[in-house]
């Protein structure tokens, strides 16, 4: 009994609609799309694969299974393949350049640890007011101190009751209301008095 030879036409239909699934899984567009940087197309991979097996170089067991997963396999991952040589190709392409202390553009490299705590402090901050906010959210006075506070940066009570268009003293009476406040909602700790 002699091996069929394979249907190359048929072959080449089959891997030609798998290349187009698999270039959809990558975001590489549709018919007549390649790969970026490379420059390959599904008929180039699909061209590789067919003459890899014609040379003998991509051998096909029958017990191991169909040619047309073999060649697909393959050629998927030729695909991935080809994307890292992609990226690997835009990453070298990368301009170094050393960048001198107080010179405008990105951060320097040393400069990076300050900034990340610099900004990771200003998300807490964020953070924090929002939650103020939503704890005082039910009680109009006293989120109209924190607003005063908060949002108008206000520190002095005097500042406070003329930006709330109320006395002095009944700021000290809403201060001292909302700190006990803070300390229930547990966003102050308490003085352990």
């Amino acid at each position: 009994m002699t091996a069929q030879s394979p249907d190359f036409a048929s072959l080449a239909v089959r891997l030609g609609g798998y290349g187009q699934r698999v270039f959809a899984e990558f975001g590489l567009g549709g018919r007549g799309g390649t790969v970026h940087g490379v420059g390959l197309s599904i008929e180039d991979f699909v061209g590789n694969v067919l003459s890899e097996h014609l040379e003998g170089r991509l051998a096909h067991e029958a017990s191991r299974g169909e040619l047309f997963s073999l060649l697909a396999t393959a050629m998927r991952n030729d695909i991935i393949d080809a994307l890292r040589r992609a990226a690997h190709a835009r990453e070298e392409a990368r301009p170094l350049v050393r960048r001198e202390r107080g010179a405008e553009g990105p951060p320097a490299l040393d400069e990076l640890p300050a900034r990340a705590a610099e900004i990771a402090a200003l998300i807490d901050e964020e953070r924090y007011r929002k939650r103020v906010r939503q704890a005082f959210a039910e009680e109009p006075e006293l989120a109209e101190m924190v607003g005063a506070v908060l949002d108008l940066d206000l520190a002095k009570p005097q500042e406070i009751a003329e930006a709330l268009g109320i006395s002095t003293g009944e700021v000290q009476n809403r201060k001292k209301r909302l700190r006990r406040r803070l300390v229930e909602y547990g966003l102050v700790a308490g003085t352990g008095t």
